[in-house]
């Protein structure tokens, strides 16, 4: 599915391009990326290069995978996808590069992501589904302030690295607001 572009204040969400590919690989050496995000351990620079061309080109040629990079002028921050389900729903997932974390480009992105994806004149879905492993606070925070409710944690519900682990799970309906909801783990 081709890649819509949405600017917002600050950013440019739009297509991964080959040209990413330095800078995925640098922002993917950082362990936190690992921890959190299913990821090759180590990350060699054929992974970026898999990720921004076969991996980003099979997405824009899907109806299940839409993938975002996140954009401030000409540099590439990091990356936003929606994974489609059945029944107009999709789940939602991110990362940034370290020295752009903190500065609420990932909040700004997520709004704008959602926001298109629940519209009428965007994906027209009615549920974005958001997942995190127990303990990244940092994505939860990020879910929190763009509006999903908490919905729980489902134990040992996820692989990582080769092993159960424990997952929150929260949601964004089409038909709720977009103020930060009681409930959260933070």
């Amino acid at each position: 599915m081709r890649t819509p572009r949405i600017d917002t204040e600050r950013l440019t969400l739009d297509s991964i391009l080959p040209s990413d590919a330095g800078a995925i690989y640098r922002y993917c050496q950082d362990p936190e990326i690992h921890r959190w995000v299913h990821t090759p351990d180590p990350y060699g620079l054929p992974d970026a290069e898999y990720f921004t061309g076969t991996y980003a080109a099979s997405a824009a040629n899907s109806t299940e995978l839409t993938l975002w990079s996140i954009r401030s002028g000409r540099a590439m921050l990091g990356v936003i996808e929606l994974r489609h389900e059945p029944l107009a729903s999709a789940t939602i997932g991110y990362w940034l590069g370290a020295e752009h974390r903190g500065l609420g480009y990932m909040t700004e992105a997520v709004h704008a992501i959602t926001d298109y994806a629940l519209s009428p004149t965007g994906f027209d879905l009615r549920r974005v589904h958001w997942e995190a492993f127990v303990g990244n606070h940092a994505s939860a925070t990020v879910a929190h302030r763009s509006g999903f409710t908490f919905e729980g944690m489902l134990r040992q519900s996820t692989v990582h690295r080769a092993r159960r682990v424990d997952a929150w799970h929260a949601s964004l309906l089409s038909t709720d607001t977009r103020e930060p909801k009681a409930g959260w783990p933070l």
